[in-house]
């Protein structure tokens, strides 16, 4: 799923949240794994994601 966003671009919430609904219903809970397995990182104030360089 983290292909679904580019590489060296940031991302509102919002974004993310528009993006994952497409995917699953629980979007919530699909942004929370792709954070968790570290797939996705976001700033502490949780208004930035991207995606994570590997």
């Amino acid at each position: 799923m983290s292909r679904k966003f580019k590489k060296n671009t940031y991302y509102t919430e919002k974004e993310v949240n528009e993006v994952l609904k497409g995917v699953y219903e629980d979007f919530v809970m699909i942004r929370r794994y792709l954070i968790d397995y570290k797939l996705l990182n976001r700033n502490k104030e949780g208004t930035k994601y991207w995606v994570v360089n590997t």
